[in-house]
């Protein structure tokens, strides 16, 4: 099951795909749950069953995903622990801020070498990605994409870029699954990572460098209010839009262009 958008609040889990569509769609009620802030820290695999109507098979399956993720742990008593994530409009413009500084620094280093071959998954990569959007589930877009950040940080053959890079990655793993539900930007965003790769190719790094600096800017703020609307349809708010209890929500995704 491929979702284009997070459950709406009170919105069913459905069984028309078996086990694996449930755990599927549970996992995105969970995350957009955790984003919001409607899910405590520390929680029981019965309070889940109980919240979401899921049986203990699906839940158990679900935690187990997010363990592998990174972005929950076990707990005492057999309980859950969610761990500290960007989770929020202001987390992730402090990490776009902190990307902006060490991503563009990785790449000027001068230990940097990508290797041709890691160079040329990453233009098959984001070629198909240009060429069909819609082709890739929001995670494997995340992966794809937040890879390519990645192996430049880990081209420039400096440990600290590298250790950072993977750091925030594992912090930003929940929300930019969450954002990549949004299939507009996924064309631009690419086609900018491909004449990044050119550059680097062309053993021009100060101008890949450079538009590596415009790449992050471009998505910045508008990533920041897609987040903000994801919160507040997490928190049920969204539906109350138009009733003149609560802020108008446009459900259209914005412009984005990294």
């Amino acid at each position: 099951m491929r979702l284009q958008r997070l459950p709406g609040a009170g919105e069913e889990i459905g069984a028309a795909d078996g086990e694996a569509g449930d755990a599927e769609e549970l996992y995105w009620r969970v995350a957009r749950d955790r984003i919001g802030g409607a899910l405590p820290d520390v929680l029981g695999e019965a309070e889940l069953m109980r919240r979401y109507g899921a049986p203990r098979g699906i839940v158990h399956r679900v935690l187990l995903q997010i363990m592998g993720e990174g972005w929950i742990e076990r707990a005492p008593a057999g309980n859950w622990r969610f761990l500290a994530l960007i989770d929020g409009p202001e987390s992730y413009d402090e990490s776009y801020r902190f990307r902006r500084a060490i991503e563009p620094a990785a790449l000027l280093d001068p230990a940097f070498s990508m290797p041709p071959l890691i160079l040329a998954r990453l233009r098959r990569e984001q070629q198909g990605l240009l060429k069909d959007p819609n082709s890739a589930t929001p995670r494997e877009a995340f992966e794809l994409n937040s890879g390519f950040h990645l192996a430049l940080t880990q081209a420039s053959n400096n440990r600290f870029f590298a250790d950072a890079g993977l750091r925030v990655t594992r912090l930003r793993r929940v929300v930019g699954y969450v954002i990549a539900l949004d299939r507009g930007r996924l064309a631009t965003q690419s086609a900018e990572h491909l004449a990044i790769l050119e550059h680097i190719e062309a053993r021009d790094r100060e101008k890949a460098a450079e538009l590596l600096v415009r790449h992050l800017d471009a998505g910045r703020a508008s990533k920041a209010k897609l987040l903000e609307k994801v919160q507040l349809q997490a928190l049920g708010l969204a539906s109350m839009q138009g009733d003149g209890t609560a802020t108008s929500v446009s459900t259209s995704p914005p412009d984005q262009a990294a």
